[in-house]
């Protein structure tokens, strides 16, 4: 879901970093949770995870056409800097955006918020490497691709 407002219980408006990211709500659930009583750090990457593979779908980029093309992306690396905690039962947003896209690296973004009061939880930074599924090596990126994606020029 892009072009969204998000409004905190009391309705203030949340900013987010980018004035038209890619939005998936989600509700902390019981399994989020770590021993600490908050949700797991791990559990963060793979909300981000999923709002990307989202991101990808909703521009035309399912798995099945990535099957096609015979290339996909894959993780190199996160940056990822936590503010504050979740528990069971919040609201949570990810927001996300590509923000660079050039030859075979995707830089995107992620900016995690608790709904009820707009609180940042996470923001990250997730490098991604488009490769040939056949052989593994990375594999410039399609101009079509890259345009689909819209990334926003900043780091």
């Amino acid at each position: 879901m892009a072009g969204q407002i998000f409004t905190t219980t009391d309705g203030r408006a949340i900013a987010f970093d980018d004035p038209d990211p890619y939005f998936m709500e989600h509700t902390v659930e019981p399994g989020d949770i770590d021993g600490q009583g908050h949700v797991n750090n791990a559990v963060y990457v793979s909300w981000m995870d999923r709002a990307a593979f989202a991101h990808s779908r909703a521009v035309g980029y399912d798995m099945e056409a990535y099957r096609r093309a015979g290339a996909s992306f894959v993780v190199r690396r996160h940056e990822i800097e936590y503010f504050a905690p979740a528990f069971e039962g919040e609201r949570i947003v990810v927001a996300t955006w590509p923000c660079r896209m050039e030859r075979f690296t995707a830089l995107r973004r992620h900016h995690i918020v608790r709904v009820a009061d707009g609180a940042t939880l996470v923001k990250a930074l997730t490098r991604w490497i488009y490769i040939d599924t056949a052989t593994g090596r990375p594999r410039r990126m399609p101009d079509e691709l890259i345009k689909a994606f819209s990334p926003r020029d900043t780091e």
